[in-house]
């Protein structure tokens, strides 16, 4: 499977920003690109205000030969929420809404919680997501090992301030879950709040095996063999060891 991470600073304008995701990616084919959380818009809420409510239509104009994923602003029933995205050759669609909402950054005033997970298939994988916030309630990723997800993407906006919980815990959901963890994280300085990127593939065996540090505007593409995921469970089977008679399903 073809992985490719878009590591960018949001501007303020959509158009620029869908602009950057264009050129970055024209020169790639056949892959999944994962963007940043809020790709569009960043947490600029007066911006936010003025988008009009078919904003996520934008993503109708990425270009074609490539899975995108990602996270934007979405509204539907007169609410707003931060949804994640797929989109390939055929169309998008919304699997998740971001269900914990960063009080930090007065996320949840301005959203609306999603409450349903929900895992899909891409290029034969099955895969879960989330978005930023969340990697910190892992009750999330359990469900989805338990549901046999192997690959999780998690676009984010996760501030420089907190880099290395952004990196710990995002290695610790690969390894307790024994799946691909893939997070793509804005980077810069966006709106005076200095973002940490180090968008990073951890593998099932906690490894990072691709990581971009502070790189801004660019992207970084690899190739991640699935067959690691099933030799990994198959020689620790922490699943078949679960003990729900304790800790409940």
């Amino acid at each position: 499977m073809k992985i490719s991470l878009l590591q960018m600073r949001v501007e303020e304008d959509p158009f620029k920003n869908l602009e950057k995701v264009v050129t970055l990616t024209e020169s790639i084919k056949d892959s999944i690109v994962i963007l940043p959380e809020l790709w569009t818009t960043g947490f600029n809420y007066e911006h936010i205000e003025k988008m009009p409510h078919n904003h996520h239509q934008i993503i109708a104009n990425l270009p074609e030969g490539n899975t995108y994923v990602g996270s934007i602003v979405r509204y539907q029933d007169g609410k707003r929420y931060n949804s994640f995205f797929v989109k390939n050759d055929k169309g998008y669609d919304f699997p998740y809404d971001k269900t914990h909402l960063f009080p930090l950054m007065d996320e949840d005033k301005h959203f609306t919680a999603g409450k349903n997970l929900s895992a899909f298939r891409l290029n034969g994988a099955v895969c879960g997501c989330a978005i930023c916030f969340d990697l910190r309630y892992p009750e999330i990723f359990r469900i989805y090992f338990k549901s046999g997800v192997e690959v999780v993407f998690l676009p984010a906006q996760w501030p420089d301030s907190r880099k290395n919980h952004l990196v710990t815990l995002a290695t610790a959901r690969a390894i307790e879950n024994q799946s691909y963890f893939i997070y793509s994280n804005a980077v810069g300085k966006i709106w005076g709040e200095e973002f940490a990127g180090e968008s990073r593939v951890i593998s099932p065996t906690g490894e990072t095996v691709l990581s971009m540090g502070k790189t801004i505007d660019e992207i970084s593409t690899i190739d991640i063999d699935l067959n690691i995921v099933k030799d990994f469970r198959s020689r620790i089977p922490i699943k078949s060891y679960l003990r729900p008679d304790i800790y409940g399903q």
